[in-house]
């Protein structure tokens, strides 16, 4: 039976969180680095939004079988005309038209990037890398853009010849910019998603071999030489619960890793029995309980490492969420008001690690144990600023008095 509402301790719980998010106007970050997956097709360095994410009007089975197809536009928008479009896969020129063109892969896939003006030598046949220009954004009103400047970037199965199949997910192989885009019914599903591309010309996503994928794998090879004894280094001590970890109720979570909000939830394997996160468009919560139908469409919404979630945890139940492996920079968008973000760094003094917040005002983070708010503001008397430390994964608001990127240094 669907939950509509949420009663007792956890109704309660709730209300403290969404009488935050009215009072701070609350929103998310992006990520700044890929993790696989493919780039952006523009220069590393500019930053994009998904204008019309995936099931629009004129991103539909009917209209041009591209369902998943996204509308990318720079951030600030004004900027989007004239960028060069670069290559965002090695592959060869399937299709060429005065408005756009399509490069298949070697998986035989073809990518289609429209409403660009490509370069005069991008024909059929000819081979492009990844980060070699192809094109230049038509500006509005030019290349059928419907008067917006803006790339329409899709990934089709191929039918050879540039003839396109269907199109698939940014998922997978496919990631843009590390970041899964998962399919789903909702309409516009992924508006609003922001990239700062890291298209190069050396760009390569990771590439993990498991011995699955090879049925010879692991077998010794042939040799007359005598073996060799090699020592294996012990593991690092795996991370456990603290003895003393809160017994259930809210917790915030730094994001790790790009991933989807069902793919959080699962690698987290933890008690929980639902997640909150932020629209930032909408400035409105959305909550994920894997055992709800109704929260089947938040399930899809991506997540970035640097962002923070927050995390209903089983009663009865001590758990809290590991840090980091080891720290690593992170680059937020942090827009006017308060944003929900995670510290990714090493554990360091609040001032020194939120020294190169541009416009700061203050920061809050919660504390389980003794569910209560910190706050740190280089305005208040010290006896108020009663957070002086981050720890590596910590969960706070920030709040800037203007909107700014943000590098976090390790």
């Amino acid at each position: 039976m669907i939950r509509r509402a949420l009663t007792g301790c956890r109704a309660v719980a709730w209300a403290a969180i969404a009488s935050i998010a009215i009072a701070a106007s609350l929103a998310l970050t992006s990520p700044a680095r890929a993790e696989g997956g493919v780039p952006i097709p523009a220069p590393a360095g500019t930053m994009w939004s998904i204008v019309a994410g995936y099931n629009t009007s004129t991103h539909s089975v009917s209209d041009g079988n591209d369902p998943h197809a996204i509308d990318l536009v720079r951030v600030p928008r004004e900027e989007t005309a004239f960028t060069s479009v670069l290559a965002p896969v090695n592959g060869t020129v399937a299709w060429r038209g005065w408005d756009g063109l399509s490069i298949t892969d070697a998986a035989g896939f073809d990518h289609v990037l429209a409403h660009v003006a490509p370069l005069d030598h991008i024909q059929r046949g000819v081979r492009v890398q990844v980060g070699e220009q192809v094109a230049t954004v038509c500006r509005a009103y030019e290349c059928r853009n419907n008067g917006l400047a803006h790339i329409h970037y899709a990934v089709h199965r191929s039918q050879g010849g540039g003839y396109l199949g269907p199109s698939v997910p940014f998922t997978g192989e496919y990631a843009i910019e590390g970041r899964e885009l998962h399919e789903g019914d909702a309409y516009n599903l992924h508006a609003g998603v922001e990239f700062t591309s890291t298209n190069t010309h050396n760009w390569t996503p990771p590439t993990v071999t498991t011995p699955a994928d090879d049925p010879t794998a692991g077998d010794p090879p042939e040799s007359d030489q005598e073996p060799v004894t090699v020592t294996e280094p012990e593991p690092a001590p795996a991370w456990t619960i603290p003895a003393d970890a809160p017994i259930g109720g809210w917790r915030t979570v730094g994001v790790q890793r790009n991933t989807s909000v069902a793919g959080l939830y699962s690698l987290l394997e933890a008690p929980l029995s639902e997640l909150v996160f932020h629209d930032s468009q909408r400035n409105t919560y959305h909550r994920f309980d894997p055992n709800d139908p109704a929260s089947a469409d938040v399930a899809v919404r991506s997540l970035s490492a640097g962002e923070a979630v927050w995390a209903l945890v089983d009663p009865y139940v001590p758990w809290l969420p590991a840090p980091p492996t080891e720290p690593r920079q992170v680059t937020i968008r942090l827009r006017t008001g308060a944003n929900l973000i995670s510290w990714q760094g090493p554990d360091r003094d609040i001032d020194d690690a939120l020294r190169n917040v541009a416009h700061f005002s203050r920061a809050y983070r919660y504390d389980p144990y003794t569910d209560t708010w910190q706050l740190w503001s280089p305005d208040a008397p010290d006896f108020l600023n009663t957070l002086t430390e981050l720890k590596s994964g910590d969960a706070l608001y920030i709040v800037v008095r203007v909107g700014s990127i943000w590098t976090q240094l390790p």
